[in-house]
């Protein structure tokens, strides 16, 4: 082999380290993503049930009421955000 062919082969397989090491860097990227998008889902949906919970303690129908439609309203948007997301991170 002559050392142009031996510097051709030496750059074929760092392409390929380098290569296998940024998927390597993509799929634990998605992952943390993954772990992020659920951890973020629970606190939403802990706080909002905190929101509907102390609206219900005020007494008051209508304050009730209103916290349910916000909640109901972040709920289903931040459904669809976060299915979006969770999505794109599968991929």
């Amino acid at each position: 082999m002559s050392e142009n062919q031996d510097r051709g082969t030496d750059l074929d397989e760092m392409a390929q380290r380098v290569r296998a090491l940024s998927d390597q860097v993509v799929d634990r990227a998605k992952e943390n993503g993954l772990a992020w998008l659920e951890g973020y889902e629970r606190v939403l949906k802990n706080m909002l049930d905190l929101q509907e919970q102390a609206a219900k303690g005020t007494g008051s129908d209508w304050v009730a009421t209103l916290a349910g439609a916000q909640a109901d309203f972040v709920r289903e948007t931040s459904s669809a955000f976060i299915g979006a997301m969770r999505q794109q991170l599968q991929k």
